[in-house]
């Protein structure tokens, strides 16, 4: 199969095809109209060896294995990635495929159907598709309300005046200073070695750019420092300045105890 897949790549790259009249139509770097004229490509220029590998195989198994090289080769050289759709993409999208990993599968399922006499059935491949992301789409929505559920109740715990404290890492080499936030993302496991601790100057909620829950803040001190340098700002991270960047979905803040009663963890 690894020969396949090399002579499937030199195939795509150099436009070389093999001496069959119904194949005289395809070009040097033609890119197939719809999935039955890539089918028919595919037909034309792969070698009977090599088709009848392909042919013998498992049909999740065939796929699977050509996902990575001659998969590739056809989301790149039939531009599958591009942002100006061709007659491939713009069919495809039509029958509601958009990801060029889905687009690429289903060539090469239909075409090792098509080399078994088995129905292509594009109908049925669309829906399992279709059927994928929806079900993560229910997925991911699900997650974001139970992550805006926990992020709100943060929220709500912080109010004007309150001394907060955020969570960095640090690297000082010489007299610069930079620091960098702790993600907040739990599966990263980040350990702060540095706070920032500032003032709740205000509080916003909903700003697409900026994040839904946002905190405005006084900067009281940068980890023993007075100044540090952090990416996305043209001028220093400065004691004394206010910022209204610090989202309660990218980073980890909390009320300090001599304040006001410590506010708890976020789950």
């Amino acid at each position: 199969m690894g020969i396949l897949i090399l002579q499937i790549i030199l195939i795509f790259s150099s436009g070389i095809s093999y001496s069959q009249t119904d194949c005289d139509k395809y070009p040097d770097d033609y890119i197939p109209k719809d999935l039955n004229d890539a089918i028919s490509y595919l037909d034309c220029n792969w070698p009977d060896n090599d088709k009848e590998e392909f042919k013998s195989k498992n049909e999740d198994d065939a796929v699977a294995e050509l996902h990575f090289g001659t998969g590739r080769a056809i989301r790149n050289n039939w531009d599958l990635w591009s942002k100006r759709k061709n007659s491939l993409v713009k069919y495809f999208n039509k029958h509601g495929i958009f990801h060029p990993d889905d687009i690429s599968s289903i060539i090469l399922t239909s075409f090792h159907r098509k080399l078994n006499n088995n129905p292509i059935d594009l109908d049925s491949q669309v829906k399992s598709y279709k059927d994928y992301w929806g079900k993560t789409k229910t997925v991911n929505d699900s997650i974001n309300r139970s992550f805006n559920q926990l992020f709100e109740r943060e929220f709500e715990s912080f109010t004007i005046g309150d001394t907060v404290k955020i969570q960095y890492k640090i690297s000082v080499q010489g007299k610069n200073v930079w620091i960098y936030r702790i993600q907040k993302n739990p599966d990263l496991n980040e350990t702060a070695d540095c706070y920032v601790t500032g003032i709740v100057k205000g509080k916003r909620k909903k700003t697409r750019r900026k994040g839904n829950y946002t905190l405005t803040i006084q900067v009281a001190d940068i980890c023993g420092y007075k100044k540090a340098i952090y990416s996305g700002l043209d001028d220093r991270f400065k004691v004394g300045e206010t910022y209204d960047f610090f989202s309660l979905e990218h980073y980890k803040i909390k009320n300090t105890v001599a304040n006001r009663v410590a506010q708890p963890e976020p789950e």
